[in-house]
């Protein structure tokens, strides 16, 4: 199972950012505080519905605005999988896999 492609919207330090991902090794090279971590971070969030690095949804939220948005296309074999998650302020999350709302553990 692989990530083909993941998008952050308002993620962290991301105001938006796409990126195409290949089955096999993928690396990531950058600065200190480039967003790095964050990258891995979206990843673990759109597969674990929950940040590894913050436990407060919010707080992932990039500074000066309302939400954020992560999406992530998975493929296993010959099956894809679309994956979203959107956080607003002051609302629950919502997570939703191939547009049908995907119940999850952590909230």
């Amino acid at each position: 199972m692989f990530i083909k492609q993941l998008n952050l919207i308002q993620f962290k330090n991301y105001s938006e950012a796409t990126l195409e991902l290949i089955d096999g090794i993928n690396c990531f090279v950058g600065h200190n505080g480039a967003g790095k971590t964050n990258i891995l971070d979206g990843v673990y969030y759109s597969s674990m519905c929950r940040s590894y690095l913050n436990p407060i949804d919010s707080q992932n939220i990039a500074f000066d605005d309302n939400f954020f948005i992560i999406q992530a296309q998975w493929s296993k074999a010959d099956q894809e999988a679309e994956i979203y998650c959107g956080v607003k302020r002051g609302q629950k999350k919502v997570f939703k896999k191939n547009k049908k709302k995907h119940p999850y553990i952590y909230s």
